[in-house]
């Protein structure tokens, strides 16, 4: 449960979790809210004063957060873009139809004007993320269906702060970033939360279930990040 707290006369969203562990841990999700870990007997009174301890290194961080969102790209000729792991120079053309097309290293836009070149290429990634998705979700599932879970319903969303999520409820959401990441990033992300299925929260059964339908996620854990 996110919740609100004042440092230094500013409002701080926080989420604060216990679990078997031995140290307290924190970072910063894309959305602002501050993720708190800590040991089962770990006061939360204890917590909100590491936070003030560490508020300099939580306000630097609020600070090159807002710097990146400044830097947003601006779907122009020569920039960087990523599909399935690759990296692709983006050309923009004028053109009387509306299409994208991947040739060697270039992602190629055509558009009938460049004020609609984002939407173009954000309706053809998120168009790539059903394909692909539709591809490789269903093995996984079926790996799953020996512990008689499914997921309930499946979603593609653009989320900032998370890969995917899975409700209690058994509704599964994949993050629309997705697409940008290679394959097995994106198996990685699809594992974690089937396994929330059986397990919800991050137990041991969770990391052993982790473990046996893909022995390697700790691997492709490592290599997703935000694009």
């Amino acid at each position: 449960m996110i919740k609100t707290t004042i440092i230094n006369g500013s409002e701080i969203r926080y989420e604060f979790m216990r679990s078997h562990r031995r140290s307290v841990t924190a970072k910063i999700r894309r959305d602002g809210v501050i993720e708190v870990k800590a040991p089962l007997l770990y006061r939360e009174s204890d917590m909100l004063a590491f936070l003030n301890q560490h508020k300099r290194w939580i306000f630097n961080h609020f600070d090159r957060l807002q710097n990146a969102d400044n830097q947003q790209k601006k779907y122009v000729s020569g920039e960087i873009h990523h599909y399935l792991g690759e990296k692709y120079v983006l050309q923009v053309i004028e053109s009387n139809k509306n299409s994208v097309k991947i040739d060697g290293n270039s992602l190629i836009v055509c558009a009938k004007s460049s004020e609609i070149v984002e939407k173009i290429l954000k309706n053809w990634y998120r168009n790539q993320a059903k394909t692909v998705f539709s591809e490789l979700l269903p093995p996984i599932i079926e790996r799953f269906r020996k512990y008689n879970v499914a997921p309930a319903k499946i979603s593609i969303r653009d989320m900032r702060s998370r890969w995917g999520s899975c409700s209690r409820k058994g509704n599964i959401s994949l993050n629309l970033q997705l697409i940008k990441l290679n394959e097995n990033c994106i198996r990685q992300v699809m594992i974690h939360e089937m396994c929330h299925l059986v397990y919800f929260n991050h137990q041991a059964g969770f990391h052993a279930l982790m473990d046996e339908m893909m022995p390697d996620w700790k691997l492709w854990k490592k290599d997703l990040k935000f694009l």
